[in-house]
């Protein structure tokens, strides 16, 4: 694990990013939703995609805690580039875990430079949470695979270059029957769809994704042929835990907005934070925070350490509870402002709307409720 200072020096970095140019480019972002590209690179040059990745892949050494914590960070002050940031790491795991020693290093190090934008593509038309239905088909042919099939709702998708798709290989066998591979921007037959417009989140595109008989190498398959579901859980506990970090980042941005409007509004011949409805309101809004909080460096502790299955159940709690909460917090954020919290001017309306898809993408509330179900049928009153 990185050790301590390093990991202190690197957030010190992130919270400068943030500062000078994440900041500025919010309101361009709000305004045409594209893609900052310029921002990208920049948080490229930086090394901010290095962490979490192995030294002789170009990485700064295997801490999977370092990049949450720095979407964290992020997302209090763009919710929607913390998702692009996030995504990375999201992308690289079943790679670096996967993929062949020369695939890998043909890829991996462009990324980790912010030279190349990595995406992720599980769902379609009719499947998200239920994968087993996914449609999209990956035959066997001569030296590889022919892939046919429509995805959604993939991250920077028209914007990706290397995306990592995942298709059935046996269709009869249900989740036990999908495969992973590793796509190019540019192969025959692949198609970058059209942007979704999403309610929040804007610059950070969610896209469709079109495959007409594209070959894809055995070379260029992760894993063993399906292994794909076992790949995708790769990704989601760390994914979930990224998502429960940016609704806290979310959340604590907009209460010290709200704070702030509070301290400084004159109702009635005092700041209105001194009448006593609201001050209850904002002390239970900064505890649910920090209880949250507290929830959420327990899923970092246990992935710090290792422990698999403990870090899978308080994953689906983190991300139950971060989410719905950060909704609850930029809402009532937005009702102590009054008015003024309606105006797209106002960081703490954006923070709202952004908030909302937390609840949705890498499983819904009703997801994360019924695997943590399942964590206490299988291993009893979670006490770990």
């Amino acid at each position: 694990m990185t050790d301590t200072s390093l990991r202190s020096s690197v957030l010190a970095t992130v919270d400068r990013f943030c500062h000078e140019h994440v900041r500025p480019a919010v309101p361009d972002m709000e305004l045409t939703a594209e893609f900052p590209e310029n921002l990208y690179r920049k948080a490229g040059e930086l090394g901010l995609f290095r962490m979490d990745i192995p030294e002789e892949l170009g990485g700064i050494g295997e801490d999977r805690v370092l990049p949450l914590l720095a979407a964290e960070r992020i997302a209090r002050t763009s919710p929607a580039f913390a998702v692009t940031f996030a995504n990375c790491a999201d992308v690289l795991t079943p790679i670096i875990a996967k993929a062949t020693p020369a695939l890998s290093s043909s890829i991996v190090p462009d990324v980790a430079a912010g030279i190349r934008v990595p995406c992720i593509s599980m769902s379609e038309p009719l499947a998200g949470s239920d994968v087993s239905a996914m449609r999209t088909r990956a035959v066997r042919v001569k030296g590889g695979y022919r892939i046919n099939g429509r995805k959604m709702w993939c991250t920077n998708g028209s914007v990706g270059d290397v995306f990592v798709v995942f298709a059935k290989t046996d269709p009869d066998a249900g989740s036990r029957g999908i495969s992973a591979f590793l796509i190019e921007n540019g192969a025959p037959g692949f198609e970058r769809g059209r942007d979704e417009p999403l309610t929040g989140l804007r610059g950070n595109p969610t896209s469709e994704l079109v495959l007409e008989d594209v070959f894809v190498p055995d070379s260029h398959r992760l894993g063993e042929e399906n292994e794909g579901f076992r790949i995708a859980m790769l990704t989601l506990d760390s994914a979930r835990l990224n998502a429960a970090g940016m609704a806290l980042g979310a959340a604590r941005a907009a209460l010290e907005i709200a704070r702030s409007y509070a301290l400084e509004r004159q109702q009635f011949g005092k700041p209105v934070f001194h009448h006593q409805g609201l001050q209850f309101l904002i002390a239970e809004l900064a505890a649910e925070i920090e209880m949250c909080r507290t929830v959420w460096f327990k899923g970092l502790d246990a992935m710090g350490r290792g422990a698999a299955r403990e870090t899978s159940a308080i994953a689906s709690i983190a991300k139950l509870l971060c989410t719905e909460m950060a909704v609850r917090v930029t809402t009532e954020c937005v009702q102590v402002m009054g008015a003024s919290g309606l105006s797209k001017e106002n960081p703490a309306e954006r923070l709202m709307r952004d908030s909302r898809t937390f609840q949705i993408f890498d499983g819904t509330p009703q997801i994360q409720r019924l695997l943590i179900a399942r964590h206490l049928v299988r291993d009893g009153l979670m006490t770990f």
